[in-house]
């Protein structure tokens, strides 16, 4: 059996990797690549959520959970099962659209509005239900940062299920690989 770890999580690293990932949104994001810009804050809430994922294999359960704890509150017109559904559309089809749109499992699908100056245009021309109109800068840079905050106070604090199985996993994240 292998030592006992200390029970305070080193988070230098884990600041490092968020600091990057965020300036690799902007920098996407500024250079007009949104999709791709989308892409990372998914990776970045996969990565996050799965930290604190414990013993839970299936990555919508913990995903949802993150986004439950951490981000709705600073984006509640949309909900966790509606981020699901258009992280699994971009990642694995390149479109919003996935098979919880399709088979109607969630009931609106998220638009992401890149341009602010036409976010009322085209609030009004899809003012229907079964659509959410997303302003993407609030989405990656606002409510994504904020929730990120949070999570990071609750590492520090050690307000999570397994510490030492998040060490573990912190390592495992941060790890660069070697040629």
């Amino acid at each position: 059996m292998g030592k006992h770890m200390s029970s305070k999580l080193d988070l230098s690293n884990f600041d490092v990797h968020v600091q990057e990932s965020f300036k690799s949104i902007q920098l996407l994001y500024k250079n007009q690549l949104h999709n791709q810009s989308k892409y990372l804050g998914f990776i970045l809430i996969d990565q996050l959520a799965w930290l604190i994922s414990g013993n839970e294999q299936q990555v919508n359960i913990y995903f949802k959970a993150w986004l439950d704890k951490y981000f709705i509150k600073y984006y509640p017109e949309i909900t966790s099962e509606e981020i699901w559904a258009s992280r699994n559309g971009m990642l694995h089809n390149g479109s919003s659209i996935s098979r919880d749109i399709v088979k109607q499992k969630v009931s609106r699908q998220l638009l992401f509005v890149y341009n602010l100056n036409h976010f009322d245009e085209i609030n009004k021309v899809f003012n229907d239900p079964s659509y959410a109109v997303v302003n993407s800068a609030r989405f990656l840079e606002i409510a994504l940062l904020e929730a990120v905050k949070e999570f990071r106070i609750d590492l520090e604090q050690g307000y999570v299920p397994d510490v030492d199985d998040v060490k573990v996993k912190l390592g495992k994240l941060l790890t660069d690989l070697k040629s």
